[in-house]
């Protein structure tokens, strides 16, 4: 039975949203929607319906292409209700005020590129404002590819991340314990890992037939159409409602709410509301034609109703019967008001009697210098604080402690407490020591499977049994790892590995540069795939290994340190560089210049290891060395494209 389109969102959605430069059409009415998409079909007919996505001037979806960053952008906005085209005089001001107190965090990262798409700055600064973007989110907007700028692609995983973060259930996604249930369920980053199992756990992201969820795989536009569909109607029918509610005598329940108006939309007479409560936060209700409004206890209207006032309401099938504004705290003049943000910081003061805190954060100006900020926050009454995954009372609040807290405005409503000194054992799961980074990052898992990030600096002391006193980059993926952390700082560190030697097959290679690459290998050559080894930059030749190839690996800990061949590759893997290409052809050239002309189609991957990514059959051009694996079934047939080297 066909799904209907949720009620409120869907009203919004489709009056708002319309691309001057594309055309809004149903499932049904475009050229390249046929029965091959049948299982996205709902949900291209509902996202392009409400003009959340739409198709080109040709009349086409495009379903299996990929979604640029940009285009995710403008996705997101739209499912948010906002469109910069489509703003009242009044709202237009507000939000320009929030795009210019952003603008430099946008320009900090535009200004490098001459690709950039400023059309979506406003929509970029909007979801910055919201907490659906961060800062860091940019740098993988763009980037540069065989000396040229690239558009980068949408993976799934990514799509999780900022599709639980559009649902405000970021917090919810790390308190998710994760069963792995995928059969690739290494491959997803640390990272995105809870937010890939909250949407597994909600029914929105599932695996493949064969198990795999394929995390670093791009989303095409059907895949997202499908999830923006599933996300809406969660949203509106929460699959976890932790609400309060009553029955009359006939049995109709109604639910009590309470939180603050974060929108208005008047033509549809209804309020996108923010709560401490999983189920009504960030969700749109409508306010019954009959319903009581009062604001300080005196009767009101709707269009009284604005932004950031707080209320407490009772609803009943989805509509507001009552709502009941407790205050009137909506700015007097139209400057940006936080809303939802997470805060990274230490404790610099506390007061448990009057229920503030006082959180300090470390940022960097635009001549990289360190400076501090300490903001006051009201603690909410019903805020949870918790120390070590332990729910604790506002007194046991320490200066000094280590604070994740999430905000709403001026009050604090989720408080996650570490001391400020922090002793972890565990594994060394990532290293990020990329050119930019002023503090190395390292995420080390405990026993119970929890990821921890840390920073090194020149003080951090690190000893590996086997090396003596090292920098952070000589350690090593999978090294058995103590350390002592001030203020998320490793000061010491301990680190142990182990020199081991196994033979595998070489199933896939992503080839990324410095500690981005690595192999993925089994102990079979069909088996699953079932451990990822990670290759220093240097280490060895990545070019020289073939998928397919068996292999003598000398590791230490999970890191490659050399290599020696067994077996070739069976004759299925053909390697050279493209000399033609087309919409279903790729004809490769050897090094002893044979050519072989392979066909492809929609079951064919396309993978460019030094991206570490899969891409689109048009973004491989004549010149680029490549891997194919042919059908085993079908040798003409090509199973997957591997992009080794441009």
């Amino acid at each position: 039975m066909k799904r209907s389109i949720p009620r409120i969102v869907s009203a919004i959605l489709c009056t708002i949203f319309v691309f001057s430069s594309s055309i809004t059409l149903h499932a049904t009415d475009f050229r390249d929607v046929g029965s091959n998409q049948a299982w996205a079909r709902e949900a291209i007919d509902f996202v392009s319906t409400a003009g959340i996505m739409t198709g080109d001037l040709q009349g086409n979806f495009n379903p299996a292409d990929p979604i640029s960053k940009f285009d995710t952008v403008r996705i997101l906005s739209r499912m948010s209700g906002f469109n910069p085209d489509t703003l009242s005089p009044q709202d237009a001001a507000y939000y320009n005020a929030v795009f210019e107190a952003r603008r430099s965090t946008i320009e900090a990262v535009s200004g490098r590129f001459t690709t950039w798409n400023s059309n979506t700055d406003r929509e970029i600064a909007y979801l910055l404002y919201t907490g659906v973007l961060i800062p860091s989110d940019l740098e993988n907007f763009i980037i540069i590819y065989g000396g040229q700028e690239r558009l980068r692609a949408l993976t799934r995983e990514e799509a999780a991340v900022f599709l639980v973060r559009f649902m405000g259930r970021t917090q919810e996604a790390l308190r998710t314990v994760g069963v792995p249930s995928f059969s690739d369920d290494h491959l997803i980053s640390p990272g995105a890992r809870p937010h890939v199992y909250l949407l597994r756990h909600l029914g929105i992201l599932n695996g493949d037939g064969s198990g795999n969820v394929n995390p670093r795989g791009i989303a095409t536009r059907a895949v997202m159409a499908v999830l923006v569909q599933a996300v809406l109607e969660e949203m509106e029918s929460p699959t976890q409602s932790t609400t309060t509610s009553t029955t009359t005598g006939s049995g109709v329940a109604f639910e009590t709410m309470t939180g603050t108006i974060t929108n208005t939309y008047p033509s549809f007479r209804s309020i996108l509301t923010v709560s401490s409560n999983a189920a009504h936060n960030n969700r749109i209700f409508p306010i019954s034609q009959t319903a009581i409004i009062t604001i300080n206890g005196l009767n009101a209207n709707f269009g009284d109703l604005t932004r950031d006032m707080n209320f407490t309401a009772i609803v009943h099938n989805g509509e507001i019967m009552t709502i009941n504004i407790q205050t009137q705290n909506a700015p007097q003049q139209l400057q940006p008001v936080e809303g939802r943000r997470i805060i990274d910081g230490s404790v610099a003061r506390v007061n448990p009697t009057a229920n503030t805190i006082g959180i300090e954060t470390r940022m960097l100006n635009l001549r990289n210098e360190i400076i501090f900020e300490v903001r006051d926050f009201t603690i909410a009454p019903n805020a949870a604080i918790t120390r070590g995954g332990q729910t604790v009372g506002a007194a046991s609040i320490e200066v000094g402690d280590m604070v994740v807290a999430i905000t709403y405005g001026n009050q604090a409503h989720s408080l996650e407490l570490e001391e400020r000194v922090r002793q972890v054992t565990g594994t060394l799961m990532e290293k990020n020591f990329s050119e930019n980074s002023l503090f190395p990052l390292l995420v080390i898992q405990d026993s119970a499977r929890r990821n921890h990030s840390f920073t090194t600096d020149a003080a951090s002391n690190i000893y590996r049994f086997d090396m003596g006193n090292i920098p952070p980059r000589s350690l090593r993926i999978g090294d058995d790892i103590e350390i002592t952390a001030e203020f998320g700082r490793i000061t010491n560190a301990t680190a142990r590995g182990e020199i081991s030697v196994a033979d595998v097959y070489i199933r896939d290679i992503f080839i990324a540069g410095r500690e981005q690459s690595y192999i993925v290998v089994s102990n079979e050559l069909y088996g699953t795939p079932d451990r990822l080894h990670l290759v220093i930059d240097g280490a060895i030749d990545m070019y020289a290994l073939t998928i397919g190839s068996q292999v003598r690996l000398w590791l230490d800990s999970q890191e490659v340190l050399d290599f020696s061949l067994l077996a070739s590759a069976s004759v299925g893997t053909f390697t050279g560089h493209i000399t033609h290409v087309s919409h279903n052809e790729i004809v490769v050239r050897d090094a002893n210049f044979n050519t072989r002309t392979f066909t492809h189609d929609i079951r064919t991957v396309f993978f460019n290891s030094m991206m570490g990514m899969t891409v689109h059959v048009g973004e491989l051009f004549p010149g680029m060395r490549v891997q194919i694996v042919a059908d085993a079934n079908n040798s003409g047939r090509v199973a997957s494209v591997t992009v080794l080297t441009n």
